[in-house]
């Protein structure tokens, strides 16, 4: 009989984990999409044209972001915090945990050694591997 409350806990335990993982994912989309739309090169016009990156780095790696996390490229912004303006669906998200290890193979093919804790925002992402000229 214990087995069985245990077993019930357990499914209903995973079922509210489940529903407020999906609500806060739906959350962070929502705010995502009230933002204006801004193209490839308005991103770069605003936030990165005096940089020293060239726009087709940053816009590689900044789709890089939105592919990885499932988010609209065009509604970012360099100042969404990881786990909290984008990727916050739970304590962690498998999105998050996607992006680190792309971070790492491009940060491996570039020869560059990165600290991912220290990577908050897209735009350290962006400044961080976005390849120099």
């Amino acid at each position: 009989m214990s087995v069985w409350i245990a077993a019930i806990g357990a499914i209903a335990l995973a079922a509210v984990g489940f529903a407020f993982r999906s609500r806060k994912k739906r959350q962070s989309l929502s705010a995502l999409v009230r933002r204006e739309a801004l193209s490839d090169n308005e991103i770069y016009q605003h936030f990165y044209a005096d940089s020293g990156l060239s726009k087709v780095a940053v816009m590689d790696v900044w789709h890089e972001v939105a592919r990885v996390l499932c988010v609209p490229a065009e509604r970012l912004r360099p100042t969404d915090r990881f786990g909290k303006d984008v990727g916050a669906y739970w304590i962690t998200s498998e999105e998050l945990d996607a992006l680190g290890v792309v971070a790492q193979e491009r940060a491996k093919r570039q020869g560059l050694t990165i600290d991912l804790a220290s990577m908050e925002t897209v735009d350290d992402y962006v400044k961080r591997l976005a390849p120099r000229n």
